[in-house]
């Protein structure tokens, strides 16, 4: 009897080291997506003036390279719209500036790792244009512009596959556009926000 509780106690011990000794769920899924993003946060002019708020909301159309069950990386374009507003401090008085983005379209490409339980955490950085409209009023006075920039960012998210087809994400960036204004000098608009969405893997 005690030799059967031995026999039993190793197996169980085996059985058990094996499992430790395999590869996790392999849930780090490779190829092309689609989805969509709300980006909340903070504009401000840098150097001067208080800030407002700001939002973007976009689709996000990309590609996942599996390296291995760990790691990955992920190419994509985004495709943004949103509003910008802030206050800029003249020598004539603050000017409250709504600032439309039009279309933001930016080049991404992100480093992923793994988190633990399906999750991985990405870094990544962007750059491309933008074209905004501006309207600027002070006092009874109302100035209007459009015209195209340059931006770039810096973020990080964390995303979690819900299905072998979708994920939620969820992260914080960091933007800079710069635009030229006609009778302004260029200026650099800042925008730091939280953003969460969802994707579809196809």
């Amino acid at each position: 009897m005690r030799l059967i509780q031995v026999f039993a106690v190793m197996s169980l011990w085996l059985c058990m080291s094996q499992a430790r000794a395999e590869d996790p769920v392999d849930r780090n899924f490779p190829g092309p997506y689609v989805g969509g993003q709300l980006t909340l946060g903070q504009a401000f002019k840098a150097g001067s003036g208080s800030p407002g708020t700001a939002y973007l909301l976009g689709a996000d159309l990309g590609y996942g390279i599996k390296r291995d069950t760990w790691n990955r990386i992920e190419l994509g374009l985004e495709l943004a719209t949103g509003k910008a507003a802030f206050t800029e401090k003249t020598n004539l008085g603050d000017v409250k500036v709504d600032l439309d983005l039009d279309l933001v379209m930016m080049l991404k490409a992100g480093y992923g790792y793994s988190l633990g339980d399906a999750a991985f955490g990405t870094f990544r950085i962007g750059a491309g244009i933008a074209q905004a409209s501006y309207e600027g009023k002070l006092g009874g006075f109302v100035a209007t512009d459009n015209t195209s920039g340059v931006a770039a960012m810096i973020g990080w998210d964390a995303f979690f596959p819900a299905s072998p087809t979708m994920d939620f994400l969820f992260g914080a960036s960091y933007r800079i556009f710069n635009f030229k204004f006609e009778g302004q000098d260029s200026f650099q608009m800042s925008f730091p926000g939280l953003y969460a969405g969802a994707r579809v893997r196809l």
